[in-house]
């Protein structure tokens, strides 16, 4: 009989979410290289935002979920609901390994409510939860029920994490007040990403691109990019935005009409090469309850990157050689116009130059994690 493990997720291929795609990587590679039988029981339903749709891999069952809008009410008892439907359902999996991931935001939850000491499971940690409505401050540290949940979240301690950072799982440690065996796994490195040899219609030569694409909601600083809008000398350089979350709109208002400053739907993941320079922010009070896999991602595909966000972080941990840190805390306007005024094509190259060492070692982590879990699954 084969090695069996199952994958709990909110999103999953061909839905365009990256944390889907992490799953749909692990599951590939353990399929392939160990014949291991994979099970995914997700959400039947679609991301919002960018991505790359493609064909999911292992036996695939989606529950349906109760509300797809934005009504704040609403999509909190949706979260406990989808939560719960998921955990429940994994439940009839438990002679097998089970992988609960922090999507939806309250799984984490019901699987430690509900796995006991029979069900062998390991935590996968993408954004951390409920630890994220008290960083959006929906909740604050003396509510009853936030202690109740985070109480009963970290009580249950799982065979293993599996993070997106060493830093992430320090933080994780002391959540649960002991030891844990952990995987480090980084979110948002391609193997075999196609870069396009079109050059998009937005791209001009001799200028430095500058770019934000993908997600800007609650964890993102929308002042930084606000600054860097500010920022840009449209002699010398561009500033791409293709942005989707609850902030998006009010930036893409902002950045109407600025000389500079390019707005588009999407780049592509096959052109985000022809940026420069990403930017990427995270807030402080988000630090290791989040790792944005942009980052990752435009080192990955030889960009640099622009960090709004903790030193403690492990964006800035893994990528600071391949870019720039700004604190959230400085006067971000004079500070980001100094910085970006600095930054030559020799200093860009030099950053772009660290991204190939940088993305092997990222390749190798990911790699020795799948063996890891393909040792956990034996």
């Amino acid at each position: 009989m084969s090695a069996k493990i199952t994958f709990l997720a909110r999103h999953y291929p061909p839905s365009p979410a990256i944390n889907g795609e992490s799953v749909c990587d692990m599951v590939q590679y353990l399929q392939d290289k160990f014949n291991v039988e994979c099970n995914v029981i997700c959400l039947d339903r679609e991301f919002e935002g960018g991505g790359q749709r493609r064909q999911p891999s292992g036996n695939v069952l989606r529950l349906k979920t109760l509300y797809q809008g934005r009504n704040a009410a609403f999509r909190f008892v949706t979260f406990l609901y989808d939560g719960f439907v998921l955990a429940r359902e994994a439940l009839k999996y438990n002679d097998t390994l089970i992988i609960c991931t922090t999507s939806p935001p309250m799984l984490p939850f019901w699987a430690a409510m509900l796995f006991g000491k029979n069900v062998r499971w390991g935590f996968w940690t993408f954004d951390l939860f409920p630890e994220g409505f008290h960083a959006n401050n929906l909740i604050g540290d003396n509510n009853l029920f936030y202690k109740w949940v985070m109480k009963i979240t970290y009580g249950n301690v799982p065979s293993f994490l599996i993070t997106l950072g060493p830093k992430q799982a320090e933080h994780l440690q002391q959540q649960y007040h002991k030891p844990v065996p952990s995987i480090t796994l980084p979110c948002g490195v391609f193997f075999y990403q196609d870069k396009s040899t079109v050059i998009p219609h937005w791209k001009e030569e001799g200028k430095i691109y500058f770019g934000y694409c993908g997600n800007l909601s609650d964890p993102h600083n929308p002042d930084f990019l606000k600054a860097a809008i500010d920022s840009i000398d449209a002699s010398r350089h561009r500033l791409v935005l293709a942005l989707y979350g609850n902030q998006a709109a009010a930036i893409k208002e902002y950045a109407a009409g600025k000389h500079g400053v390019i707005i588009v739907d999407n780049v592509p993941r096959s052109q985000l090469h022809f940026i420069d320079v990403h930017l990427v922010s995270l807030r402080k009070e988000w630090t290791h309850i989040a790792v944005p896999s942009k980052a990752i991602s435009a080192v990955m595909l030889g960009s640099a990157i622009l960090f709004c966000g903790s030193e403690q972080s492990d964006n800035w941990h893994l990528l600071q050689n391949a870019g720039w840190l700004i604190d959230e805390d400085a006067d971000l306007k004079s500070e980001l116009k100094k910085l970006v005024d600095s930054i030559s094509h020799a200093e860009l190259i030099k950053r772009k130059e660290a991204t190939a060492t940088i993305s092997e070692k990222l390749k190798d982590d990911v790699i020795n994690a799948y063996e890891a879990m393909a040792k956990k699954v034996e």
